[in-house]
């Protein structure tokens, strides 16, 4: 009986396949994360007190991909931070945070006590009924702007805060 010889596999072309191979899957991984579909809901600021105010918003990403909120500004004040709220044996401390993700079909509420946005030296002639324009800068979706209505600080907690919310950004 006649036996046939089969070649040995090259170990380099096994190694190179296996990386193209890695390489594809790789791609093909990344694709399939999805387009984020990001909305923006309605969005009040605190009139001014002692030189900030507080942003509350809900960013909704309706998409079936992630998008990071990296930051936002307006023309309306100096600067606009995002802080994350720590509560530590009882004692609050306010962390000033680069990024918030927003996972697909998610939603992020930016409140006072917890993750919020904080506007640093706003102008003198926001006031109780005015209304400004904020830009979310999004690393996927591009920038959002977003018009925004100056309230009473007691109106912008007790329409903000719902007991019942215990979602985490």
């Amino acid at each position: 009986m006649a036996t046939r010889s089969h070649p040995r596999p090259d170990a380099g072309k096994l190694v190179t396949a296996a990386a193209v191979a890695a390489t594809v899957l790789a791609l093909v991984g990344c694709g399939s994360s999805g387009e984020p579909d990001i909305e923006v809901g309605r969005a009040q600021a605190s009139e001014p007190v002692a030189g900030s105010a507080q942003v509350v918003l809900d960013v909704t990403n309706l998409g079936d991909g992630p998008d990071t909120i990296a930051g936002a500004d307006t023309t309306s004040a100096f600067a606009v931070e995002m802080h994350q709220t720590i509560v530590d044996d009882g004692s609050h401390s306010m962390t000033e945070i680069e990024t918030v993700d927003v996972d697909a079909g998610e939603t992020v509420r930016f409140r006072p006590g917890q993750v919020h946005l904080m506007l640093v030296a706003p102008d003198e002639e926001l006031a109780v009924g005015g209304t400004f324009e904020l830009i979310l800068h999004l690393e996927r979706s591009g920038d959002v702007t977003v018009p925004v209505e100056v309230v009473d600080l007691l109106d912008l907690a007790e329409g903000t805060f719902d007991e019942t919310d215990d979602s985490d950004p």
